[in-house]
């Protein structure tokens, strides 16, 4: 998925997960160059708001559809960020790539 924004305003990321995964914690991570991980935001709980880090995160589980949103955009948004879920036992899948260009 490739994304743009204008710089200041925001961007919004959609990820559809499989129902397997509803209970499991989401994340999104931000990628940097070869750094793989330059910042991870992550949600557990359903329909509620998650403001860590400068992604806020909203996890539907009824609708398996993780939702994420960065405002106030700046050249250093534009970057590869990756949707996906946390098992119990700590093992993450990604899911949903996105590239994410402000301009």
């Amino acid at each position: 998925i490739s994304l743009s924004a204008a710089a200041g305003g925001s961007v919004n990321i959609s990820c559809k997960y499989p129902q397997s995964h509803s209970a499991d914690v989401k994340f999104v991570w931000r990628r940097s160059g070869s750094d793989l991980c330059a910042e991870e935001t992550s949600v557990k709980k359903n329909r509620r708001w998650s403001a860590e880090g400068q992604i806020q995160l909203y996890d539907d589980r009824e609708q398996q559809l993780l939702t994420g949103t960065i405002s106030h955009v700046t050249q250093q948004h534009s970057a590869e960020y990756w949707c996906g879920v946390q098992s119990d036992q700590g093992h993450k899948n990604f899911i949903t790539r996105v590239l994410i260009s402000v301009t």
